[in-house]
């Protein structure tokens, strides 16, 4: 996998990944049986017939072995594809990691994380969105799916499966997180190896439910920022990659040089964003920059392979290029550090190339 720092003309690095994405999302379907408020993919209680099938599939899992890339399985629930376990199978035999994020109902037994174990996941993600069941459910809609998220973390835990906690971040559950914090860090609780904080992106059901205003979004860099210095796991946020320019501020106020900044770029996914390092592919085999970035339609998997349509969309380039970015984005100096949410611009704006509106920074030298 070629990986090329752009230094270009400005200080602070980001990744330009034009060969293979790190991470390759697959929508497996769209059926779920929760109705979640902020759902991307507006779940459904049933299968699409035209979602991708056992043999298209086989050939998905042929290109990320080719791409060299992680294969992260989403929905929708995987767990409603009768040939889950086939095809995670298969593309263990080829050796593709894989990671899977199963919705947090019924169907989530012990055996079926024992499975997973089995199987030999990277890592098993579980979807939080409240310290307590008043919370979570009723962001899930669905009573039950706190308690059902426990016992799946519990049971990762006992099996050693690494967990990735993912807690979606609206006006309605940003109350809850340092509660929830201590949650996962409580002597009991299941060991968790990352916190992945999403910020909204109103796409979906998620559309009308309330997003951070840039100073609220501010505030919780700066708890982020705090928080991560003492936690057990890894803390990070997701479609908020200008929390990378806060974090490069807060460093050199905490006395790190610029060079020693840019040495840790790597761990800290400098440019890696929307078609960048990550690519999505959906239920019905379409490819898009990103789960949150259903724009533009890049191609069909049924049709073309997506190494193909990763390696040559132009697109794609446009996207890794973060001196075509528009508006502050454009004119600021950590444009190669952020990029900004290419998915929310496009949300808010219809812009793709457009300002990420949760941004507050304004830089005031002109783009060279």
């Amino acid at each position: 996998m070629a990986i090329h720092p752009k230094k270009i003309d400005v200080e602070y690095p980001g990744f330009v990944y034009p060969d293979a994405p790190r991470n390759v999302y697959w929508e497996m379907t769209q059926a779920c049986d929760l109705a979640c408020s902020h759902c991307r993919a507006n779940a459904q209680a049933e299968r699409d017939p035209q979602e991708l099938d056992t043999d298209q599939a086989k050939a998905l899992i042929r290109s990320v072995k080719e791409l060299g890339s992680l294969l992260i399985l989403t929905g929708g629930d995987p767990m409603k594809r009768a040939d889950l376990y086939e095809l995670m199978e298969y593309a263990r035999s080829i050796h593709v990691p894989i990671a899977i994020t199963p919705s947090t109902t019924p169907t989530l037994t012990e055996e079926v994380v024992d499975r997973f174990a089995k199987i030999g996941v990277t890592a098993m993600g579980v979807s939080l969105d409240g310290p307590m069941p008043k919370v979570h459910d009723a962001f899930r809609n669905v009573d039950g799916t706190f308690d059902n998220s426990q016992r799946a973390l519990g049971w990762a835990r006992d099996r050693g499966i690494a967990v990735q906690i993912n807690t979606t971040v609206t006006t309605f559950t940003l109350p809850h997180l340092r509660e929830l914090f201590d949650l996962l860090v409580a002597e009991h609780a299941p060991p968790v190896k990352r916190w992945a904080l999403f910020q909204l992106i109103p796409v979906g059901r998620g559309a009308e439910l309330g997003t951070l205003t840039p100073d609220e979004a501010d505030e919780l860099f700066e708890w982020v920022y705090d928080v991560s210095k003492g936690a057990p796991f890894h803390v990070g946020t997701v479609e908020a990659p200008h929390y990378r320019r806060y974090w490069i501020q807060r460093k050199l106020q905490d006395g790190a040089t610029k060079e020693e900044v840019a040495a840790l770029a790597g761990r800290m996914g400098f440019g890696v964003r929307d078609g960048n390092g990550v690519i999505f592919v959906s239920h019905l085999g379409e490819v898009h920059p990103a789960g949150f970035l259903p724009h533009p339609l890049l191609g069909n998997v049924k049709e073309t392979p997506l190494e193909k349509i990763y390696r040559e969309s132009e697109t794609l380039a446009l996207l890794r290029d973060a001196d075509q970015l528009q508006g502050r984005c454009g004119r600021c100096e950590y444009r190669w550090a952020c990029g900004g949410s290419r998915a929310r611009a496009y949300a808010v704006s219809g812009e793709l190339m457009g300002e990420d509106s949760l941004c507050s920074y304004e830089q005031v030298c002109k783009k060279a």
